[in-house]
């Protein structure tokens, strides 16, 4: 009896985490989770809480929530034979800890959180016995397997190279988010078309918004009244203040407008030509907060 007692807290736990694993993974496949509310579908992105992006974000793909969901189920299955917990919980933990970054971060269910957690915590409990093997061959055994004598050249050879490799990924990646990706205007925002003059014959000639993308070097999006949304191709020239906007991102096209604009506090008036339409036409835009 003194030799099966200490296993029996353990062999609990370990049932406990299975039956948890699976029961979320079934969650997934019956629909009580990686379902959206069709009112959350109707709300502007910038209002979906970060609940249901993570949902709609997860369950718009049905093969990868079903993945998950077989991970898990997996791993619980893993951990129900003696033989298989210490390779179920290796898989597990990365996966749940993952979980449970989403779960804060993203402002999830603090129930499930707390699942989570306590999933986390009974795989870190099962693992403590196999610390020790874990440790060996995670590191000692590495340790072993790299020589032990190199030539002084050969180490700061290699130090050299990890540093790079850390270095220039960081330098390519900084230059191309704020250089290469990022060519920043001043008239970059989203901006409400408040008044057009003189009025167009069709009020579907003139876009309702108008969108100088900050993150996307060039790139201008037209939202129609009708809700559609169109990219173009946008340059100014701060200098004398002169604004184009051609059909297509970055490849240009066909000129759809030509001409200045007037910035003043949160008021954006550009005149030019429109279009096909003859004469200059003057919109005035409204920033939006």
């Amino acid at each position: 009896m003194t030799e099966t007692s200490p296993k029996l807290p353990r062999a609990v736990l370990r049932y406990t985490i299975a039956l948890l694993l699976i029961t979320y993974r079934f969650a997934k496949l019956n629909g009580s989770q990686f379902t959206i509310l069709d009112s959350e579908l109707d709300k502007p992105m910038g209002q979906v809480s970060g609940f249901w992006l993570t949902w709609y974000y997860f369950g718009y793909s049905k093969f990868y929530g079903n993945l998950i969901a077989l991970a898990q189920v997996i791993g619980g299955v893993l951990l129900m034979f003696s033989r298989t917990t210490l390779l179920g919980s290796c898989l597990l933990i990365p996966i749940i800890a993952n979980i449970i970054l989403v779960d804060v971060f993203y402002a999830i269910d603090p129930g499930a959180l707390l699942v989570a957690i306590f999933i986390e915590a009974s795989l870190l409990i099962i693992i403590t016995p196999h610390a020790r093997e874990l440790y060996d061959l995670f590191w000692v055994k590495q340790e072993s397997s790299t020589p032990t004598k190199r030539s002084p050249v050969a180490t700061i050879g290699k130090y050299v190279v990890r540093v790079l490799l850390i270095v220039l990924p960081a330098v390519f990646t900084y230059w191309v988010a704020n250089f290469n990706t990022r060519f920043p205007t001043p008239i970059d925002g989203t901006w409400d078309v408040v008044e057009v003059s003189p009025e167009l014959e069709s009020a579907g000639d003139v876009p309702a918004v108008l969108f100088f993308e900050r993150n996307r070097a060039h790139l201008c999006v037209f939202k129609d009244r009708d809700g559609s949304y169109e990219g173009h191709h946008f340059e100014v020239n701060a200098n004398d203040r002169t604004v184009g906007i051609w059909q297509q991102w970055l490849k240009k096209g066909t000129k759809i407008f030509d001409g200045s604009y007037d910035l003043s506090e949160r008021r954006l008036r550009l005149n030019g030509r429109y279009g096909n339409h003859a004469g200059e036409i003057a919109f005035v835009l409204k920033k939006r907060e």
